[in-house]
């Protein structure tokens, strides 16, 4: 059997995959600042954003629904990886019980498969708006919670093995760290991989084949024009549909996942090599800063709701300003647009 405490727990690689107490203190310096400082902003921003989805009320569309889930899985990995993370750093050992150690190595790969699966949810939703229409329309309102709660369920049973994996243990040094126990030597390249495969490669994947789908068929309603079949009730003034809030929705759905991609390759890149190749500087400064870079997509995606949904930011600025709110930010009209299906779901949908 072989232990080692960076695999997979979290956003950075707290210790190295050598039994050694040795610790970097200016590294370990600058990953509690910088942990710190995206801890508080996440929390911040998304914490903002769900305030101004509150806000809405009964006006909130589909769209809202999953930039609702959006944040809480952006506050997951606020609350489970990097406030955890922080801590640890902090105490430079993990201080708390055996059943506290899997419980947060558990939530933090819980909040890795939902960042990705509600993101998954989300472009499949778009797909499905302005793909497949007529399906959208026929099964309603009703069917559109199902991609969360299938994302949310598939995020909760897929962690499960951290809890088995991880465990209080007791080093060859003598101090008790929460350390993860694999089969030597396959185990833990089976498990990071399997990992990788799950969270990052076939959703991308997924995803990919989605946006390929859905901009494929805005190309094809562009060169049909305004007589085209995603037409009838999609614009005004006799200009094209895929005008306006229906390009921004596209737009906000192709930012999100590229910075998803951006955030999270280094990452799983960085746990691939260090799990495949013995000779990895694992516990080098880049390798650290590599992995936090996955905890700034927490940060991103409230900066991308609000630069591309007019009805957030306006509800943001009646917060902050009342009094330069303008009509120019956008109306109700625009935002159904946004979350809407083309043509005859529009109305179910908007």
């Amino acid at each position: 059997m072989s232990n080692t405490s960076s695999v997979l727990p979290g956003p950075t690689a707290n210790t190295s995959l050598l039994l050694s107490d040795d610790r970097d203190d200016a590294l370990a310096q600058a990953e509690i600042a910088l942990l710190a400082s995206i801890f508080l902003l996440a929390t911040l921003s998304n914490g903002l954003v769900l305030g101004a989805l509150f806000h809405r009320g009964h006006q909130a569309t589909p769209m809202h629904h999953f930039i609702r889930h959006l944040c809480l899985a952006d506050l997951t990995v606020a609350f489970f990886q990097v406030l955890p993370q922080l801590i640890w750093d902090i105490t430079d050992r993990f201080q708390g019980p055996d059943i506290l150690c899997r419980a947060i190595t558990y939530l933090q790969v819980v909040s890795m498969f939902a960042s990705s699966y509600v993101i998954v949810a989300m472009t499949y939703d778009r797909h499905r708006a302005i793909c497949r229409p007529m399906l959208a329309f026929r099964k309603g309102r009703a069917n559109l919670y199902r991609p969360i709660v299938v994302a949310w369920t598939a995020s909760l049973l897929f962690s499960l093995p951290q809890l088995f994996i991880f465990s209080k243990t007791e080093l060859p040094s003598g101090a008790h760290e929460c350390w993860a126990t694999f089969a030597e030597p396959w185990g833990a390249r089976a498990y990071v991989t399997w990992v990788t495969l799950m969270v990052f490669i076939l959703p991308t994947l997924f995803i990919a084949t989605c946006q390929g789908m859905i901009f494929c068929e805005v190309h094809r309603s562009l060169r049909l024009g305004p007589e085209g079949t995603l037409s009838h009730r999609g614009s005004h003034q006799g200009v094209s549909p895929i005008s306006g809030a229906i390009a921004k929705t596209l737009k906000m759905t192709l930012v999100i996942v590229l910075t998803y991609v951006f955030c999270w390759a280094p990452f799983f890149l960085v746990q691939l090599w260090s799990v495949w190749d013995p000779q990895a500087p694992i516990d080098g400064p880049a390798f650290t800063l590599l992995m936090l870079i996955a905890s700034l997509n927490s940060c991103t995606n409230p900066w991308v709701y609000a630069t591309f949904s007019s009805s957030i930011s306006h509800e943001l600025c009646r917060i902050f300003c009342p009094r330069l709110v303008r009509q120019r930010f956008g109306s109700l009209q625009e935002d159904s647009f946004l979350t809407s299906s083309f043509s005859m779901g529009r109305d179910t949908f908007s």
